[in-house]
């Protein structure tokens, strides 16, 4: 039994993993709660400041920019799926860290510097994609499917603006964390540049499905997801081969 419990044996590592993998989903879940809890206070703010590129639109187009709910509970959803959003945004560096604390169990003391960087650069990062959605994504697509129902009268549902907006500023915010993925996992050893750029043409299929998905359906809005997914993909590739093993 003490054999089986060496530093190097398999059962160890598995258990390590598990507890890694623990206390991961534990400080997650308490910062995600804490997150959430804080943007509650917030919802009609955070509501507001989400549905600018919708209402603005519709406004300049003489409109009524107010959403309709047609269930009892949809305000409830609403605010608190924006709420958990924000949540989320609020977690983001917690759960930077643990990630990197899990790709990389054995840090020493001097690997704070490296545990803080990704922190910032992830959280950086997913901030910085959800930004790039909201500024130039959404805009452009709401624009787009105005104008193709034009002809009928507006009567935006809190459900259907709450499912378009969050799939697209997540998809947009995680699709971001792909240089810092691909850094951490050659650092780690886990893959190359080499076999990144082997993956690369199921990386433009999967960025075109994908877009496909979290957009609407017109070519523009799909290359605006797809290529900057691809570039971020390629800048994960060299970053792989500055710091691979």
């Amino acid at each position: 039994m003490e054999e089986a419990l060496n530093d190097d044996s398999p059962l160890r590592v598995l258990l390590a993993g598990i507890e890694r993998a623990r206390k991961l989903t534990v400080w997650t879940v308490l910062a995600l709660v804490a997150g959430t809890g804080v943007s509650w206070a917030y919802a009609r703010e955070i509501y507001a400041f989400l549905a600018l590129p919708l209402t603005r639109e519709l406004a300049e187009r003489g409109q009524d920019p107010r959403l309709v709910f047609t269930g009892l509970s949809d305000a409830f959803i609403l605010y608190f799926t924006l709420s958990l959003l924000g949540g989320v945004i609020v977690a983001t560096p917690i759960l930077s860290a643990q990630i990197y604390l899990l790709v990389v169990p054995r840090i020493r003391a001097r690997s704070a510097v490296a545990l803080a960087a990704f922190a910032i650069a992830g959280t950086a990062l997913f901030i910085g994609g959800m930004a790039f959605c909201y500024f130039i994504l959404l805009p452009f697509a709401i624009a787009y499917l105005l104008d193709i129902a034009a002809q009928f009268e507006t009567a935006i549902t809190v459900r259907d603006f709450l499912r378009f907006t969050t799939r697209l500023l997540l998809a947009m915010g995680l699709g971001a964390q792909l240089p810092l993925v691909s850094l951490v996992a050659a650092r780690a050893g886990i893959v190359t540049a080499r076999s990144l750029w082997k993956w690369f043409p199921y990386a433009v299929l999967t960025a075109f499905v994908l877009a496909a998905w979290i957009t609407p359906p017109d070519g523009m809005s799909q290359l605006l997801v797809a290529i900057p997914l691809l570039g971020l993909y390629l800048i994960g590739i060299a970053l792989a081969a500055l710091v691979g093993r």
